[in-house]
């Protein structure tokens, strides 16, 4: 046990007996099926730590940790445990909203579902000005050294980067693995780096805009659109075609000072010209409909007078012109450089999301990624790139987001996915996931539970890396973020005040019970699967046809054994009865002891309930060996689970 966990306990214990008001949480928490009710916050969350202790102390978290066996568990600190516990609970210094500690108390019941990584949004300190929502983008990042005050418990005397300090290092006694989501290329419109280093944010003439609300980016003419499009597929980035002078012209020098006001910062240029600091916008593609976002802006990595402006040729797709050494803000981009060794030394944090990583200068995320593993080796890091392409293998990455989230809930594009990964035509490892924060809930586009079955079928294919979006398994059919892939009419439904990602959404714990009890008994009956643990990237995956339009299946083979795992998915709502021709796979003429499982002359039928997925060990022929995690030798495969 770490001092600080025993600092921790010690508190807790101080508090444990006080008088306070009754602390309930969702059963879902301490494996319960209805709420339960401690004496304090300071006994669930001694409660919890004993259950932690207890698991620590087994067997069931021995396996050694590989990003090829991931299973992740992706949400933000604040939104994962926000809970009502109880009337005083606040007045007695208990956040209702998501904590580290509270986060912390809720690993037994992640290690219950099979999760052993922890991927999180962004925890730094939020900015005021612009805000979305009532507690703001995690996103708009105010400091990037900083923790965000409100993900502490005010009633612990430990400080909030204690409490993170806490949360990583409970992970790591139970074998699990933190990656943090970094922001790297944009900050907060009143971030405090401005005081300092007013050169690095693009400024405008606050008389030429009139309302900072009235500011958006660029147009571009559609002969312009064409040009670039076909200039940036062939990588040419000499003489792009820049915005009209008129949006140039909107951008001033560097002001000689700043301050602050009600607005945010204040630049006071040349003859006292009053400039602003104007919000981002999504830059690629050009014509991107989505409106300036009110919170956040770009850094500006490069100082060059002709290029003072934003636009997709200057914060992505960077100007040959632009990127030299020569224009390169040195002394930002060292900052940036050390943020993620910084939460590398004084967190111990595992691994790194980075926002909009490819869109970072070349050789600045070369510079991020090279700092990084010289800090910690074999630091994992994921790229928020929805393509699969072996560029971002060469350039350090271990998985990318990819398309998943939002083609999984289509059966006929999950098909086409299947193919791919059997053809071996995956450049590196991808999200398995059918959604993200950004994309609509699989609850919204699915049947009920159909998006946990489609993660679990998901979690056995080769080259993949498993990530459960929080509530997902509870059923939550509100999205986090309007961010891709939503109608007007969807975003409008979904204003900043009903989103997680801005204000504070609760999680279905009281209602998804059933669905997270669900996938903990899938989750142990796949356990007893001896085959399982043998499963490896350089598998076989054959992609099966079936006569039913709702269902996908694949065979997985291992390497040099005619063992392996049929899996199949249901994603409607309706029990189905399928058909396989023997022809196709004939080690399933050993499997009819499975429940649901009968051979026919010629086929193998499998019954498979409405939004479930069915994993069955397959033989290929009676004198095969399969092997065990128990005996290097071969033994049958256990089909009795």
């Amino acid at each position: 046990m770490t001092p600080l966990l025993r600092k921790l306990i010690g508190l807790l214990e101080e508090q444990e007996h006080a008088t306070w008001h009754s602390y309930s949480v969702p059963g879902a928490w301490v494996g319960a099926h209805t709420d339960v009710t401690f004496h304090s916050g300071a006994s669930y969350l001694l409660h919890q730590l004993r259950r932690i202790d207890t698991i620590r102390r087994s067997r069931d978290h021995q396996r050694t940790w590989t990003l090829e066996r991931a299973v992740a568990y992706n949400g933000m600190v604040r939104h994962v445990t926000s809970f009502n516990h109880g009337e005083g609970t606040v007045n007695d210094g208990w956040k209702s909203t998501g904590t580290f500690l509270k986060l912390m108390g809720l690993l037994p019941y992640l290690k219950g579902i099979g999760v052993d990584t922890l991927v999180l949004l962004p925890i730094t300190e939020i900015g005021d000005v612009g805000r979305k929502g009532t507690l703001g983008s995690p996103y708009a990042a105010k400091h990037p050294f900083r923790l965000d005050p409100h993900l502490a418990e005010s009633n612990i005397d430990m400080s909030v980067d204690d409490q993170a300090r806490v949360l990583v290092e409970t992970c790591h006694l139970l074998g699990m693995k933190v990656i943090l989501e970094v922001v790297l290329r944009t900050a907060s419109i009143d971030s405090d780096l401005v005081h300092g280093h007013p050169e690095w944010f693009y400024w405008v003439d606050e008389k030429q805009i009139g309302s900072m609300d009235s500011f958006r980016s660029p147009v571009f003419t559609p002969d312009a659109l064409a040009e670039m499009h076909s200039m940036i597929e062939s990588s040419v980035y000499v003489d792009l075609p820049a915005p009209a002078e008129k949006y140039q012209q909107l951008f001033d020098h560097m002001p000689l000072r700043v301050e602050k006001d009600e607005r945010g910062w204040k630049g006071i240029g040349a003859r006292g010209k009053v400039l602003r600091i104007p919000g981002a916008f999504a830059d690629w593609p050009p014509d991107d409909p989505q409106p300036a976002w009110s919170d956040v802006t770009y850094l500006r990595m490069h100082d060059h007078p002709s290029f003072r402006y934003m636009a997709y040729n200057t914060i992505r797709m960077f100007e040959r012109e632009l990127d030299q050494p020569s224009y390169r803000q040195t002394s930002l981009w060292n900052t940036i450089a050390g943020i993620i060794p910084h939460y590398i030394r004084m967190f111990g944090i595992d691994g790194a999301m980075i926002d909009m990583g490819h869109a970072l200068p070349s050789e600045l995320r070369s510079r991020i990624i090279t700092e990084s593993r010289t800090v910690k080796p074999n630091f994992i890091l994921l790229e928020e790139n929805f393509l699969l392409e072996a560029s971002s293998r060469t350039a350090g990455y271990d998985a990318v987001v990819g398309y998943l989230p939002f083609d999984a809930h289509d059966a006929k594009k999950l098909t086409s996915f299947v193919e791919r990964v059997s053809r071996g035509d995956i450049p590196i490892r991808f999200f398995a996931a059918p959604e993200s924060h950004n994309t609509q809930r699989a609850a919204s586009r699915m049947s009920p539970r159909a998006g946990i079955a489609l993660l679990l079928f998901l979690r056995f294919l080769p080259h993949g890396l498993s990530i459960l979006h929080a509530g997902l398994e509870l059923n939550d059919d509100k999205p986090v973020n309007t961010g891709l892939g939503f109608t007007q009419e969807m975003m409008d439904a979904y204003p900043p005040e009903k989103l997680a990602l801005f204000s504070d959404s609760p999680l279905p714990w009281q209602e998804g019970i059933d669905t997270a009890l669900w996938i903990q008994e899938k989750v142990k009956k796949y356990a007893a699967f001896n085959v399982l643990r043998q499963l490896s990237d350089i598998d076989s995956i054959e992609s099966l046809d079936v006569d039913d339009i709702e269902v996908v299946a694949f065979l997985r083979r291992l390497p040099g054994s005619r063992c392996g795992i049929l899996v199949v998915v249901n994603i409607s709502s309706v029990s189905r009865t399928v058909r396989l021709p023997l022809s196709r796979v004939p080690s399933l003429q050993y499997t009819s002891v499975l429940p649901g499982v009968s051979l026919q002359r010629d086929d193998v039928t499998i019954d498979i309930g409405g939004a479930d997925v069915l994993v069955i060990p397959t033989l290929h022929r009676p004198t095969d060996r399969c092997p065990t995690s128990r005996d290097s030798r071969s033994a049958e495969p256990d089909f009795k689970s």
